[in-house]
């Protein structure tokens, strides 16, 4: 179904682009991603029914005077794919998930990026709507087994630029976790442990010689530095995030296979609201795998500086 008229501006491609990237956005967060100068929120929500009108997106009224969530209709993720302007992924939205209980996950990690988003604006870097990929997941044990088994998930993987006032511009992904202080502290701490896992994880090669060389790690198939992990509490109130950042520090230093130093792998930890209010490159990060976490707060680059 080819895209006509007013869905063929160029805001309703990236607001396409955008439902089709992360799967289910708020209204209103549509509107700070993708008009951020606009006074009102009201052309995005004219432009949003006009392509329910027209078989590309559809919603979900929460109960109360909550925004409603957007989503792609199946005609609408066809007419993304066939434009060829983002990754193609097999995931599917409906109305049954968009109301579900894994919603509002999905909503705080759109939340997340958006605190990139703005606070970059604010520092002239560059951080745009489409520069964070939902649900990446990493192989991290040998053989067969359950997915969820052999492989961390990561709510998702951004790519942040610095640009710095000498010209020179600064390159950093991150895996991002957004917990919303559903989740057990210790099974919290256990997928931590897991990108660790990945971290050290070596897959098995067959065929191979001297000449190759020692094996190289399974990331470095994909990265050229290992991303760094932040962690963004979020789901609860200033206090009980601040003890429940505590109580997770306590467990990662009780981890015999966390405590184990690794350069190149940092886990940084913060708040929704110090991200939101303070943004990501403000000292609001504790990196938990540091020797002095108790004392830390960092920026994103979590005490080791922005890389090149």
């Amino acid at each position: 179904m080819p895209i006509r008229t007013i869905e063929a501006s160029e805001l309703a491609q990236n607001t396409l682009a955008v439902l089709y990237q992360h799967r289910l956005v708020a209204s209103h967060q549509l509107a700070r991603l993708l008009t951020p100068e606009a006074a009102s929120h009201r052309y995005m929500l004219h432009l949003l029914k006009h392509l329910e009108r027209k078989g590309l997106a559809d919603r979900v009224v929460p109960p109360g005077r909550r925004p409603h969530r957007w989503f792609l209709t199946p005609v609408g993720a066809r007419a993304v794919q066939e434009a060829d302007e983002v990754l193609v992924r097999p995931y599917r939205m409906s109305p049954e998930r968009a109301a579900g209980p894994l919603a509002e996950h999905m909503l705080a990690v759109v939340e997340t990026g958006l605190a990139f988003f703005e606070h970059a604006r604010l520092l002239g870097d560059d951080f745009e709507p489409l520069y964070w990929v939902p649900e990446v997941a990493h192989r991290y044990v040998k053989g067969n087994g359950r997915f969820n088994d052999t492989h961390v998930i990561s709510d998702a993987l951004l790519h942040y630029v610095i640009n710095g006032s000498d010209g020179v511009r600064w390159q950093i992904q991150f895996l991002v976790e957004v917990d919303r202080a559903t989740m057990p502290v210790h099974r919290l701490a256990g997928k931590l442990v897991s990108y660790a896992r990945y971290f050290d994880f070596h897959p098995l090669r067959k065929l191979r010689s001297a000449a190759d060389g020692p094996a190289r790690p399974a990331w470095q198939e994909r990265y050229p530095r290992f991303p760094r992990v932040l962690l963004v509490l979020d789901g609860a109130n200033k206090r009980r995030l601040a003890n429940r950042r505590t109580d997770l520090a306590a467990y990662v230093r009780s981890s015999q296979y966390l405590i184990v130093p690794r350069p190149g792998f940092s886990i940084g930890c913060a708040t929704m609201p110090d991200l939101v209010e303070q943004g990501p490159r403000a000292r609001i990060w504790r990196n938990l795998v540091s020797e002095h976490e108790d004392e830390q707060r960092t920026d994103f680059a979590l005490g080791a500086g922005p890389r090149r």
